[in-house]
């Protein structure tokens, strides 16, 4: 590798900083020796983590929705044959038991089943039609599954593709690892974890609380993150896609737009005293979504229908088209209330 190549290399890898506050991306450090499944072996300690924070997914009434942001850590390890991700994050007491009535604590991590430049990430609440996920589910009675969705009521069981993964709670702490082989058992909803092509795979996370009586959608969930593999060679063009930039916009300009233009007779979201249901509540739309997706949302909001009836007309059993009607203002009215969006988190 060249002098000039090495510099820049750097650079972008300094850029590509492990997640933490206004972070979007998280290192893979490689490893010769397979990494430990264990989550209280002590290599884990010795790597600094990412610190990602996951917001309680907007249910639908009367479901409700946990309260309170969770900041995981997150660190990862990857070897010649397998990846490992270790999540880190509090929780004072644990609940390890599933019955009736009764819900264990669990982790999970998402993946898009096809990335790469020039693809849209899939929506994050379990994919969209046409932009499937992958999906690894932990559970502190011990189950582990592999997943996959492509769109809200489409989660289906996967046949196992080697996914493992192993809780330790200790100290008010929940250690979780999962580990699954780069190369998986051949399957179309997997997820492809090619370092030598890509550099960067996008990532998100998500955590229940059992004693809550949190599952299923009740939870609480990251954005989306890209996994960076250190030793890889990164696609640049992929990478700035993902990196998350500053909005050209003027955020109180866009919050006093969301009243003008309607947003607030349909959107709950602080500083709207009217809270109201017939969209979406955005409470923390800006930590969940990126500038890029809230644009799109706000343009074309029936590209990707958010699950629940009440937000789409229904046709057949079927969501045909989102309530909101096409944005109609200027692009820096657009710019505007995406800014506004992004500060709520």
């Amino acid at each position: 590798m060249s002098a000039l190549k090495r510099i820049r290399r750097l650079v972008l890898l300094a850029a590509l900083a492990p997640a933490s506050a206004g972070a979007d991306f998280i290192a893979a450090h490689h490893v010769v020796a397979e990494p430990p499944l264990d989550p209280l072996d002590a290599a884990w300690a010795k790597l600094a983590p990412g610190s990602v924070a996951l917001y309680p997914q907007v249910g639908v009434a009367p479901a409700g929705r946990p309260s309170g942001v969770l900041t995981v850590k997150v660190r990862a390890f990857y070897g010649a044959e397998t990846l490992a991700l270790h999540l880190e994050w509090r929780d004072p007491k644990p609940v390890q038991n599933r019955a009736i009535g009764e819900f264990a604590d669990g982790a999970a991590v998402q993946w898009p089943v096809h990335y790469g430049s020039g693809k849209a990430l899939p929506y994050l609440g379990m994919g969209h039609a046409g932009s499937p996920v992958a999906i690894w589910l932990w559970r502190a009675d011990g189950s582990v599954e592999t997943l996959a969705a492509e769109g809200f009521g489409t989660l289906t069981a996967q046949a196992g593709d080697g996914v493992k993964a192993q809780g330790a709670w200790k100290d008010g702490v929940w250690r979780v690892v999962f580990t699954r082989p780069m190369i998986a058992a051949p399957g179309d909803l997997r997820v492809p974890l090619e370092p030598a092509a890509q550099g960067v795979v996008p990532v998100a996370f998500a955590v229940w609380n059992g004693e809550a009586q949190e599952r299923d959608g009740l939870k609480r969930l990251s954005g989306w993150h890209a996994l960076r593999f250190e030793e890889a060679k990164i696609d640049d063009a992929y990478a700035k896609e993902l990196a998350e930039t500053a909005v050209a916009g003027d955020a109180k300009a866009g919050q006093r737009l969301m009243a003008e233009k309607g947003c607030a007779g349909c959107h709950a979201f602080p500083g709207n005293p009217a809270r109201p249901s017939v969209g979406p509540d955005l409470t923390y739309a800006g930590g969940i979504h990126s500038a890029q997706y809230l644009r799109e949302s706000i343009r074309e909001p029936s590209r990707v229908v958010v699950p629940g009836k009440r937000y789409a007309n229904v046709q057949d059993g079927k969501r045909t088209a989102s309530l909101m009607p096409p944005f109609a203002g200027s692009d820096q009215e657009l710019r505007d209330i995406v800014a506004f969006l992004k500060t709520l988190r």
